[in-house]
């Protein structure tokens, strides 16, 4: 169904001042959510729907607990991880700017998450540095060669700025995102073979075993997606004291993002000069399928939001949509 974008910002907004988040807080969160929104992403969505949004429990503000000429270390303090990424983001370009290089590890942010990490390596792209984003998450996705849970779905996002739209690559380590697996759930629909174990070490196709005692896998079933998910794990987690494999606190996530100028090295002007021309050298060559495009990562989802943008409506899932709307609304009542 055709959604107003105006109308799942304003219920964004009601629902997490309902649940105690701070105004300058909801702003930003509502700002996050609506980039992915007008990608076709409705994690939030499904997110409520299936689980609720957890109330406003951060203890204290976000605070920079060390800084030095080239990184921060930042305590979420329990607050949502959209505003302590959206934080850091903006610190490491703030530092690139004299530095060039400027790196900020996150600890202790806390559900419902960061939501697209492919927001922030595009907020550091667009102003000109190449941003580099590892997210760290719950814990649901096995290693190769095991059936039980060690990382998360550990996104990772890589932004390239370039003389328009940055390449904005986003993706998770896992075969599939778990907000995926939750809205198969919704929908009484099975998924794809070979993307989860249930609790005994089965392979599965049943999402409710992969989400109450199972594990997913990691994106190519194989050792090479495994070592991935395991180098994010490390750097989302072991490097900015995030909590790692087999602890029992599975609820302080640690991020970390990069700002790198290509003025450190063959300089930018130079650099947006030869990302253009691979761009549009790759976009020249011979097409599988005539009648599709070739695309660079991040294209089609901007097309997308562009116009989402333009028309000021979305496409939803009608019951999903539905059903949320009565969850934000009854709320109130």
């Amino acid at each position: 169904m055709k959604v107003a974008l105006k109308e799942l910002q304003d219920l964004t907004r009601q629902r997490y001042l309902k649940l105690g988040y701070p105004a300058p807080q909801v702003e930003t969160i509502v700002e996050v959510l609506s980039y992915a929104h007008c990608r076709g992403n409705f994690q939030s969505l499904i997110q409520e729907v299936a689980a609720g949004t957890p109330r406003f429990a951060a203890r204290h503000e976000i605070i920079v607990t060390k800084e030095t000429t080239l990184s921060y270390l930042i305590d979420a303090e329990g607050n949502i991880g959209i505003c302590a990424l959206h934080l850091a983001a903006d610190l490491v370009v703030s530092k690139a700017k004299t530095s060039g290089f400027a790196i900020a590890g996150i600890h202790d942010s806390s559900a419902p998450g960061t939501g697209p990490a492919g927001y922030y390596a595009e907020r550091i792209a667009r102003r000109g540095f190449i941003g580099l984003i590892f997210c760290g998450s719950s814990k649901i996705v096995a290693p190769s060669g095991s059936s039980e849970r060690a990382f998360g779905t550990n996104p990772i996002a890589i932004g390239i700025p370039t003389s328009e739209v940055p390449i904005v690559l986003d993706m998770a380590t896992s075969a599939m995102p778990v907000f995926k697996v939750a809205e198969a759930l919704i929908k009484g629909e099975m998924l794809p073979p070979n993307v989860g174990y249930d609790g005994a070490g089965a392979v599965t196709q049943d999402p409710r075993e992969i989400l109450k005692t199972g594990a997913l896998m990691t994106f190519d079933r194989g050792p090479k997606s495994s070592g991935l998910a395991l180098i994010v794990e490390l750097l989302a987690n072991a490097l900015v004291g995030g909590c790692l494999p087999g602890d029992p606190d599975n609820t302080n996530w640690g991020n970390l993002a990069f700002a790198i100028d290509p003025d450190l090295l063959i300089g930018r002007e130079s650099f947006l000069k030869n990302v253009d021309s691979t761009v549009a050298y790759i976009k020249g060559l011979k097409r599988t399928d005539p009648a599709r495009d070739i695309y660079v990562p991040g294209e089609l989802s901007f097309m997308r939001s562009e116009q989402a943008n333009d028309t000021q409506e979305l496409e939803i899932d009608e019951k999903l949509f539905r059903t949320y709307r009565e969850r934000v609304l009854s709320s109130f009542s």
